[in-house]
């Protein structure tokens, strides 16, 4: 195992001003810790601060590592706690009032995050004298100024233009006002052209292992290629994302089993990570990564220490998404349900696809991603284990990625992969597609597909000499790629404006013969609501339009 580096068990000052302020919804923790008049007096103390900035990742009980979970909120799964337990997060019944309390946290704690990182900015344009590590000062800036970047990226994603605040919060600052999104995302790009300049290559952490996890020059420039692809400045996304290809600093994790290998322990922080958030398990609750007993099946033999809970599920709409290994389509159709499980045939134009034997002979990220009866991995990573298609609670699928289980309830070492080379990869396809640069961007999805560990067919010529059509194949591309790990399926099928059809063309009225609606949502339900305890805590942060 990698040494990692304990971000969150290095800080708990106070990160606002001196000046003090009444509670507000940036309020930071506890007020009993050291203070800014005795703290910022060495370069250690500055180290420790930045750490502060990661740790709010590592919050008691927060559970931000749940993030993976927004896909629960799309097609690609569902919520294993209700078979529309799904529509809480994302259409039927989410209201301002009824926003889960994690999602609240997430909310409330990337705003700590902000403040903390603009407490670190301002203290480091303070300071003299303190620093005597060469390029210390520039790094620390630059992580402050990623991080500030990073947690506006999700926050403005999910709920809008949030407050543009940039300094640390003072009695006159802290009932701010929203600014637009625009705003945001302009702040956001000035940020990460900064902190590329300052941050050093990732090559610097791999060589000093107990920096494994800081944010690097090609995290940076990675974040800020995802934003110009949501904004389609391809141009700009374009150079911003080769600037990461043509480092040669990263590939796609080696090996016949290089796909999966990254989301297990042995695998983090590798050569195809580009940042993670960091977990460390055996030394605490607070330490360790609880989504893996919370989103892990609870089939007997796969459960988990009997903490296996469902939270996040595949459906056939993701399963469907995997081709044969020869590149060929495969249709779920349901045929009807059991007491616990829903019946599918199957079938594919290949003429050597066997629809008694449906997971056989598919794209192998398929067995990685989802637990399946008679998964070959499952078998080989739990051998006692039962699973059937009635094991989950909802669907017949469970989670695999991150499914890495140590120690006890909540005490898993794996990391939560937030941005990865073949995102990186795959972005870069995107947006020299949308240039109409077809043939390069043909080149980069191939290298994705051609991996010793996928090892699928290029993309079929037809489809790589129209523009249309490969369009719709990056995406189903992403689709299988990223599936279930840090929100991107979630965030790409907004940004693409396909979101709301997607949802109504799946989530049925009687889905799968059960009496549920039609999903209601449409447009107003690309933003989620601001959560009421938030617009209680700021009278001036206004709820977003349609709830």
């Amino acid at each position: 195992m990698k040494t990692k580096i304990l971000y969150f068990a290095l800080f708990a000052l106070l990160l606002l001003n001196s000046t003090g302020c009444k509670e507000s919804f940036l309020e930071t923790l506890p007020k009993d810790q050291l203070t800014t008049e005795t703290f910022y007096k060495s370069e250690d103390d500055f180290i420790q601060s930045i750490n502060g900035v990661y740790g709010i990742n590592n919050i008691w009980r927060q559970k931000m590592e749940f993030f993976p979970m927004v896909d629960i909120a799309t097609p690609v799964a569902t919520r294993g706690s209700g078979r529309f337990g799904q529509f809480d997060w994302g259409g039927n019944g989410y209201t301002p009032d009824g926003v889960p309390g994690d999602i609240r946290a997430w909310f409330s704690y990337w705003w700590i995050g902000i403040a903390r990182a603009n407490e670190v900015l301002y203290r480091l344009e303070e300071v003299e004298d303190v620093f005597t590590t060469a390029g210390l000062k520039d790094q620390i800036k630059g992580e402050a100024l990623f991080l500030r970047a990073i947690y506006y990226f999700y926050l403005s994603d999910i709920w809008g233009g949030m407050p543009l605040i940039t300094e640390p919060v003072t009695t006159e600052t802290y009932y701010p006002e929203r600014d637009t999104k625009a705003a945001i995302t302009e702040q956001m790009i000035s940020d990460l052209k900064e902190a590329q300049n300052l941050l050093p290559s990732v090559t610097k952490y791999r060589s000093s292992p107990a920096e494994m996890g800081r944010a690097s020059k090609e995290a940076a420039q990675s974040l800020l290629g995802k934003i110009y692809c949501a904004e389609e400045q391809w141009e700009n996304a374009s150079a911003e994302l080769k600037k990461v290809i043509d480092s040669n600093n990263f590939e796609l994790t080696p090996g016949a089993t290089g796909f999966i290998d990254q989301f297990w322990p042995e695998g983090e922080n590798g050569i195809e990570s580009i940042f993670e958030w960091q977990y460390m398990s055996g030394i605490g609750d607070q330490y360790g990564n609880s989504f893996v007993s919370y989103c892990a099946t609870g089939a007997a033999g796969l459960d988990v220490g009997g903490n296996g809970w469902n939270y996040i599920e595949p459906t056939d709409y993701l399963v469907d998404l995997y081709e044969t290994k020869n590149g060929y389509k495969v249709t779920s159709t349901w045929t009807g349900s059991g007491e616990s499980q829903d019946y599918f045939s199957f079938s594919s134009d290949d003429p050597e696809f066997n629809p008694e034997d449906a997971f056989a002979n598919r794209d192998p990220r398929l067995k990685w991603t989802v637990a399946y009866e008679g998964n070959p991995y499952v078998d080989e990573k739990w051998p006692e284990n039962t699973f059937t298609a009635a094991s989950p609670m909802e669907s017949n699928y469970g989670n695999l990625k991150m499914i890495v289980y140590e120690e006890g309830f909540a005490q898993s070492d794996m990391n939560m992969v937030v941005l990865r080379f073949a995102d990186v990869l795959l972005l870069y396809a995107e947006a020299q597609m949308e240039l109409n640069n077809l043939d390069e961007a043909t080149k980069y999805v191939n290298r994705v597909r051609s991996r010793p560990s996928v090892s699928m067919p290029d993309v079929p010529a037809g489809i790589a000499g129209s523009q249309s059509d490969l369009r719709q194949y990056i995406r189903e591309e992403r689709i299988r790629e990223l599936a279930t790990e840090y929100g991107h399926v979630f965030y790409d099928m907004r940004r693409w404006g396909i979101y709301v059809d997607e949802m109504e063309n799946y989530w049925t009225a009687n889905k799968f013969g059960r009496e549920n609606p039609a999903v209601q949502i449409d447009e107003h339900n690309v933003l989620w609501p601001i959560p009421t305890q938030e617009l209680d805590l700021n009278p001036n942060m206004v709820q977003n339009p349609g709830y």
